[in-house]
């Protein structure tokens, strides 16, 4: 049976990639709404409401990399203090 650390180590890559495909994810919605794509209301409306949504998920994506690394180190001293 694996143990806490193993188990945190093997999920970590996932969970970086996870992040990394949201990240390109966001670079593609910003591509693709470029005023010089979509022009107009509707564009400058969209474009509007997703520099809000894009913030909160960056901000989201630190925090998830910040704290996938804050339980590594915390399972790490876990395994050192048995």
């Amino acid at each position: 049976m694996p143990d806490r650390l193993s188990e945190c180590q093997a999920d970590i890559p996932l969970i970086t990639q996870a992040a990394d495909d949201i990240e390109r994810t966001l670079e593609a919605v910003n591509a693709t709404s470029d005023s010089s794509i979509w022009a107009g209301p509707a564009g400058d409306r969209f474009r509007e409401e997703w520099a809000m949504h894009r913030t909160a998920i960056r901000a989201a994506l630190d925090e998830v990399r910040s704290q996938t690394q804050a339980i590594l180190a915390r399972v790490k001293r876990e395994q050192q203090q048995q």
